[in-house]
């Protein structure tokens, strides 16, 4: 019984001997894949789309961003979905807030209670179906994409943790940590998307999407170099929420 035993055990370390030797001379291949992401909705039954304009921060006029954004997505959808892309003479929505706040005057002096009226009337444009109904049945029941978008330039100065290796007086090193200030400057894109239906004037889904990107002081990037940057990082989030997405990656396979 002894000797069977010890056999048994000798085999199985032999097998885990060989299987580790094979194990050590296979070889690995790396190899592309790609994972399919469903839609988080179904366009279906749309054959039209109208990007029908946004709402924005009266007054900001670093980059007109409506219009900017309003062309890139079109170009987007275009390329990346089998919708029609609606091209409107003037964004919708835009002309409504404009007759909805003609009263208030210039929207780059409005006084701290006029911009709240300001946001107040396009938040009601954006949640009033039947305003979107009305729009759907001009432009033949679309999927409406619409909602707010702001752009602005942020100041990210202060201090920073950091850490150094110097030298004692016997010559040893040693970690050193403290606190240095930096200027930085920044800027930031918060995209709130609507998906209206057109035919209903309800919404479908919305999808909030925030970027942000830093720079030193020393680095001259115009706003409107940032803006696209930023739309870049954005658009492929923005396509995943009505068409089918794929992400690719890769796979280790041993051979």
């Amino acid at each position: 019984m002894t000797s069977g035993t010890g056999k048994s055990v000798a085999l199985r370390i032999l097998s885990v001997g060989l299987a580790g030797l094979a194990a050590g001379c296979a070889s690995f291949v790396e190899v592309p894949v790609e994972t399919p992401l469903q839609s988080k909705i179904d366009v279906k039954a749309f054959r039209r789309i109208l990007i029908a304009g946004f709402a924005t921060e009266p007054g900001d006029a670093q980059v007109d961003v409506v219009p900017e954004t309003v062309r890139l997505l079109q170009n987007q959808l275009r390329s990346n979905t089998q919708l029609r892309v609606i091209d409107a003479d003037r964004p919708p929505l835009t002309d409504a807030i404009e007759q909805a706040t003609s009263e208030l005057g210039d929207p780059g002096r409005l006084s701290g209670a006029e911009r709240e009226q300001y946001r107040l009337e396009a938040d009601r444009l954006l949640a009033d179906a039947e305003f979107w109904r009305q729009i759907g049945e001009e432009y033949q029941n679309p999927l409406i994409v619409t909602g707010r978008i702001g752009f602005q330039e942020q100041n990210r100065s202060g201090f920073q943790a950091q850490e150094r290796v110097v030298r004692d007086a016997s010559g040893r090193p040693v970690l050193v940590r403290g606190n240095r200030y930096l200027e930085r400057k920044g800027y930031a894109l918060a995209a709130d998307f609507h998906f209206i239906d057109g035919g209903t004037g309800e919404l479908l889904h919305k999808e909030k999407f925030t970027e942000e990107v830093l720079y030193g002081v020393d680095q001259r990037i115009s706003p409107l170099s940032s803006y696209f940057e930023l739309m870049d990082r954005l658009l492929p989030n923005f396509l995943g929420v009505i068409s089918p997405q794929k992400i690719r990656g890769t796979r280790i396979l041993l051979r």
